[in-house]
């Protein structure tokens, strides 16, 4: 696309520019998809809905004999899939604290990340991630 002319023309000019445009809306919506909550919700609903869950649950978690297998214990976390996925976040042996539910839209993007990993490594595994406390390191853990 050179031209006889010394410089690049205005319509040139104007094809790089929204070639540029072009590259950075890519690479925006590129790390909105893989660093944003929304995005982060989106995994773990996919993830949640292949699971072959064995358990039941009522919608607060507690064991049912009835109905359709809808729950997963994960260790530190409880994953209760219906309509409305539940994620109930629970005390390790041997810490205080009663469970938690996790509110997903008000959660943040790592903890749902946690979530979604410790459903997948179930899922691949057969075995749910061991419980470590927040805030200490594997070493002090053991």
């Amino acid at each position: 696309m050179q031209d006889d002319e010394a410089g690049p023309s205005l319509s040139l000019g104007l094809f790089r520019l929204s070639g540029l445009f072009a590259c950075v809306v890519i690479v925006i919506y590129i790390f909105w998809e893989m660093f944003s909550q929304s995005a982060a919700l989106i995994r773990l609903s996919m993830t949640a809905k292949k699971f072959p869950y064995a358990e039941r649950c009522d919608a607060s978690g507690n064991p049912i004999t009835t109905g359709e297998p809808n729950c997963v214990d994960l260790g530190r976390y409880q994953v209760v899939y219906g309509p409305v996925i539940k994620v109930f976040r629970r005390a390790c042996s041997g810490s205080d604290g009663a469970p938690e539910t996790l509110i997903l839209d008000k959660a943040s993007r790592i903890e749902i990340s946690l979530v979604e990993k410790s459903l997948s490594f179930r899922a691949r595994n057969g075995v749910s991630v061991h419980c470590i406390p927040p805030n200490l390191s594997p070493e002090r853990s053991n």
